[in-house]
């Protein structure tokens, strides 16, 4: 099958012919429909401790439709044909993150405990969102509580966006978000988020002239060092970071600040499958829409270049990969 390689850091990824997965009778192989281009994927590529190792094929954020089944599975419970998404988990590995191909290829497999069907209400290009709507559902979950609170969106990326638009779900009396990039400025007023502040300012008096008040709640969603401190330095007594960005490199805080305000510091990692479950089911029902995030959608062969563009974005917000193309 066809799929896109990492070689190593430095080299973009290379367009291969290699083995088609091999199903266990528990597993379940799945030909990818779409699959997203993830931020962790760029984190994953570069060189550092979260580096993955090379020959790996990435992709975690996919849709499909199912080609095999494992002989060991009850009959009935996946058929050939069934329009599928799944968790990115199987065996205690992540598909696309290290010895399990990810869905930058023609073919992935799957634990059938993690699968979640697609209903005819949903494309496949809708069914690729739904690993990153979920992952701003459980982050939001996690902060235990967003209705009638102060809320800051630190980067208006695909995670971002996730957390705002569920923040607002759940009625959240103010969303502002920080970001600095035209694009992504006009992509959350796309999806109605008009409250934005620019990080290279005074974000806490730009916050206090739009709401009134003080971030009770920031959601940190680029993982930059320096973010965490000045998400400290603006947290009002009692305040709640949520640490949802990838920061793989050293970072330095004043926990005397954060000390004295009896800040609480959150970390959120990933999803359940509850998650998926109450995503679907609310995209089915028209409540949550993800697609204006979708900017660009390419080609398996044009994955190398526009995956090198993502280094550095311009306009790009959500990037999918048609694998039928």
């Amino acid at each position: 099958m066809r799929a896109a390689v990492f070689t190593g850091p430095g080299a973009p990824l290379s367009i291969q012919d290699i083995d088609k997965p091999k199903i266990a009778e528990d597993e379940i192989l799945v030909r990818v429909s779409h699959c997203g281009i993830c931020g962790t994927d760029i984190h994953a590529s570069r060189e550092g401790p979260f580096m993955a190792p090379p020959n790996t094929v990435f992709g975690h954020e996919f849709s499909g439709e199912v080609v095999e089944v494992g002989n060991a599975l009850t009959e009935g419970l996946f058929s050939v044909g069934d329009r599928v998404t799944s968790l990115p988990f199987i065996k205690d590995q992540t598909i696309g993150l290290g010895e399990v191909t990810g869905a930058y290829a023609e073919f992935v497999k799957v634990d059938p405990a993690s699968v979640v069907r697609i209903p005819s209400e949903l494309d496949d290009l809708n069914g690729a969102l739904v690993e990153p709507l979920a992952i701003g559902l459980h982050s939001v979950k996690m902060a235990e509580g967003v209705a009638e609170k102060q809320i800051l969106i630190i980067g208006a990326g695909p995670i971002g966006l996730a957390c705002a638009i569920w923040c607002r779900f759940f009625g959240a009396r103010n969303v502002v978000i920080s970001e600095m990039s035209p694009a992504r400025i006009e992509m959350a007023k796309t999806l109605g988020f008009n409250d934005i502040v620019d990080p290279s300012g005074d974000v806490q008096a730009q916050f206090a002239n739009i709401t009134a008040g003080e971030p009770e709640i920031q959601f940190e969603c680029v993982g930059a060092p320096g973010i965490l401190r000045e998400c400290i330095e603006r947290a009002p007594n009692r305040g709640l970071i949520m640490g949802i960005g990838l920061c793989d490199h050293p970072d330095t805080i004043m926990p005397l600040v954060a000390f004295t305000k009896e800040l609480r510091l959150q970390w959120a990692l990933a999803y359940d499958k509850e998650d998926w479950d109450f995503t679907m089911q609310m995209m089915i029902d028209g409540r949550i829409d993800g697609s204006p995030m979708i900017t660009n959608v390419v080609s398996l062969d044009e994955l190398p270049d526009v995956f090198e563009a993502l280094r550095s974005p311009t306009d790009q917000c959500k990037v999918i990969i048609d694998l039928r193309r």
